[in-house]
């Protein structure tokens, strides 16, 4: 079993990116929810894509997709995840400092 590194800011985003797929995959049977996860999967991906991005730029891209979707999913829990992760690279970035 591998250990997960929860400072690690890629190994982070990358299962933030995991799980909004696996939602995607659940979603199935709502597809406003399923075109809303597919939207907010391939923005993460796109983050995640990029190489050697500071923790700050990747929190402030992380920021501006959170801030960019639809209104009425504000409650979903994957929007809980997006809003938990920024939260963690703030601290991650803070105590790096």
């Amino acid at each position: 079993m591998s250990m997960i590194d929860w400072s690690d800011p890629d190994e982070m985003l990358g299962l933030l990116v995991e799980y909004v797929a696996d939602e995607r995959v659940a979603s199935h049977g709502d597809a406003d929810r399923a075109q809303f996860l597919n939207r907010l999967w391939k923005e993460l991906a796109g983050i995640a894509e990029r190489d050697r991005e500071s923790v700050q730029q990747m929190t402030l891209r992380l920021q501006d997709v959170f801030e960019s979707q639809p209104s009425e999913f504000a409650g979903d829990p994957v929007m809980g995840h997006v809003e938990a992760c920024i939260e963690e690279l703030h601290r991650i970035r803070n105590s790096s400092s």
